[in-house]
């Protein structure tokens, strides 16, 4: 067998293996009493849905049942934005986080990832988020049509007011702390995304809405997970903590307002007996 032949083998057995390892099932896990499938770099770290640690990496996490886009929902989470300032390939050390993470909605399944990167685990899937992202995007709101950039490779989100950071960006912090809640009224059809973010010991509130269709965009269902990814450029990027609740809908307020009121109305009656 010649060298070339050799090489040639090896590589289409290199390439099978990579295969094949791409296509294992993600991997479930419990996080804040939540079954979450794992994919990518995603891992338990303690508590923390750790999403990427090194450079080049991209991860997301999914809950396991799907969510159903005619009804209402509010989730909130936590994260930390660590970071490492350090390329494990080169050897430099650097002076910005990448690339950032997202509360991601997609059809897609529970072993869906975007491309890492700029990124963040979240295009190709067209889907809906909220998003943060560090780097030299410096940029935080929600996204409606799936994609971080144009066909010219610029930003196409923009920042939610009233986030300015006139002296510094996000890619160039050591620790990003916070919290958001992500709601939905599917009566409204409204999209709202509220929290706070401490950038190296300074507090900025965010918020941003947007108004989509979820029902037109997915169909009957959406599952609802976390994406992240870096390039060059690194950060220890975690969801720290996590809840979902159903948000009825105002006929539903006002059937269980009528509940309350007859039941308040039999125990005065009773009393008066």
């Amino acid at each position: 067998m010649t060298l070339k032949k050799h090489f040639l083998r090896h590589t289409m057995a290199t390439v099978a293996v990579i295969s094949t390892l791409s296509a294992l099932p993600a991997a479930a896990d419990t996080f804040s009493g939540h079954t979450f499938n794992l994919t990518g770099t995603a891992t338990m770290v303690g508590s923390d849905l750790q999403l990427t640690s090194l450079e080049e990496q991209s991860g997301a996490a999914w809950l396991t049942s799907p969510l159903s886009t005619s009804n209402s929902f509010s989730a909130s989470f936590s994260f930390s934005l660590s970071a490492l300032h350090h390329n494990a390939t080169t050897g430099d050390d650097l002076d910005d986080m990448a690339d950032g993470i997202t509360l991601t909605l997609q059809n897609l399944g529970t072993s869906a990832l975007g491309q890492g990167g700029g990124n963040v685990g979240y295009t190709n899937q067209d889907s809906v988020g909220s998003i943060i992202q560090t780097w030299d995007n410096n940029r935080v709101g929600l996204n409606t049509n799936g994609e971080l950039f144009d066909d010219k490779g610029k930003p196409t989100t923009k920042p939610a007011p009233p986030l300015t950071l006139p002296d510094t960006t996000l890619g160039r912090a050591k620790l990003i702390t916070g919290s958001q809640t992500v709601s939905y009224d599917a009566s409204t059809t409204l999209l709202s995304m509220v929290g706070t973010l401490t950038v190296d010991g300074q507090l900025y509130d965010v918020s941003d809405t947007a108004t989509i269709d979820l029902s037109s965009k997915f169909g009957s269902s959406m599952y609802l997970g976390f994406t992240g990814g870096t390039g060059l450029g690194l950060a220890d990027q975690r969801i720290t903590s996590f809840s979902i609740a159903a948000v009825p809908e105002p006929e539903e307020w006002a059937m269980m307002l009528m509940g309350a009121g007859m039941i308040a109305y039999q125990i005065k009656r009773k009393r008066s007996a």
